[in-house]
C-alpha cells in the first residue's frame, strides 16, 4: 500500500510541473507575440528614437522689419520647423541634425505688406563635439545687415 501512495504523489508533483512549465511557455510565448504585433503599429510621434541635433537661432534685431519664411530645406531634426514668421526684436529657433548636415531658411524681408528684401541662411554642423558648427549666410539684399557666430545669426537694420 505505501508504494501505490508514493507513486499517486509523484505523479501529482509531475503534473503540477508539466502544468507549471506549460504555463511559463504559454506566458513567454503571448508576450512575444503581443510584443511583435504591437511593434507595427507603435505611432510615430518622434518620441521612439533619440536623434542628436545642435540648436540654431535667427535673431530679428530689426526695428520695423518682419521675416517671413520663403523656404525651409535640408536635414532639419524631427519635428520639422513650420513656416513661420519673426517680428521684430524676436527670434526663432532651428534644430538641425548632428552628424554632417546642412538646413536652409530663406526669409523674406517685410516692411509693413511690401517685400524690401531677402535672406538665405545656412545651418551647418560638421559633428557632434567639439568642432563648432555655423552659420552662412549665402544671399542677402535689401535694407538689412547681420551678423553671426557659430549657431545664431543677428539680422539688423542697414
Amino acid at each position: 500500500m505505501d508504494f501505490i501512495k508514493s507513486q499517486t504523489s509523484n505523479s501529482k508533483i509531475s503534473s503540477f510541473g508539466m502544468i507549471l512549465i506549460l504555463f511559463i511557455l504559454l506566458v513567454i510565448v503571448t508576450s512575444f507575440v503581443y510584443s511583435s504585433t504591437q511593434e507595427d503599429s507603435l505611432p510615430d510621434d518622434g518620441l521612439t528614437t533619440l536623434e542628436l541635433s545642435r540648436g540654431f537661432n535667427i535673431y530679428n534685431r530689426t526695428s520695423n522689419f518682419s521675416l517671413v519664411t520663403t523656404s525651409l530645406e535640408g536635414e532639419f531634426a524631427r519635428p520639422f520647423p513650420p513656416s513661420h514668421v519673426i517680428p521684430p526684436y524676436q527670434e526663432f529657433h532651428f534644430e538641425v541634425k548632428a552628424y554632417n548636415s546642412s538646413a536652409y531658411v530663406t526669409y523674406n524681408v517685410i516692411s509693413g505688406s511690401e517685400v524690401v528684401g531677402n535672406i538665405r541662411i545656412n545651418m551647418r554642423t560638421t559633428s557632434p563635439a567639439p568642432v563648432p558648427s555655423k552659420t552662412i549666410i549665402d544671399f542677402i539684399n535689401g535694407p538689412i545687415r547681420y551678423d553671426n557666430g557659430g549657431t545664431y545669426v543677428n539680422i539688423r537694420n542697414a
